[in-house]
């Protein structure tokens, strides 16, 4: 990806929670907490700011959770700050974009991975490759894909079959 990634912020169901969604991958691994990993940046300024009690990176999310008595106003304005002083400013968030399955010549036990390091299986290792996929689900000749936030199918479809193709499912 040329220049900066685009990133949109969301609260969430959970009102200690918010989202930071991204179209940069921030891990390969299935959950990265921070502290304890390290926070890239600008998410290391967010997990610096007061009422910021941990941040939790996914390949395309950062889920920035807060302290019991923070103010979540203040954390968003924070975070909007912190992140635009790097990515620049925030895109608009889009509706979700469905999941969609694809026929693959796989075989055997449900399995659902939301990174390369959960991929056990040769076809969601394949899409994990592909750029947008957050989340693979393999069952008896399907693969559902679900895609971050800002990513959309037109956008990336080419990419997922190519995947698929690459993998001789």
């Amino acid at each position: 990806m040329s220049g900066s990634p685009r990133w949109a912020l969301e609260g969430a169901p959970n009102p200690a929670v918010l989202r930071v969604h991204v179209t940069a991958e921030l891990t390969d691994r299935t959950i990265v907490s921070c502290p304890s990993g390290i926070a890239p940046p600008p998410l290391d300024a967010v997990l610096a700011l007061a009422g910021v009690r941990s941040v939790d990176l996914h390949r395309y999310r950062a889920r920035v959770n807060l302290r019991a008595d923070a103010d979540p106003q203040a954390v968003r304005e924070g975070i909007q700050a912190a992140v635009a002083a790097v990515w620049g400013p925030a895109s608009p968030l889009p509706t979700e974009e469905t999941a969609r399955a694809f026929p693959v010549e796989y075989r055997g036990a449900r399995s659902v991975a939301e990174s390369l390091q959960m991929a056990s299986a040769g076809i969601a290792r394949a899409l994990f490759r592909a750029p947008g996929v957050a989340e693979v689900v393999l069952a008896d000749g399907e693969a559902v894909v679900r895609l971050g936030r800002l990513f959309r199918w037109d956008q990336v479809e080419a990419a997922v079959r190519a995947a698929i193709g690459a993998a001789g499912a």
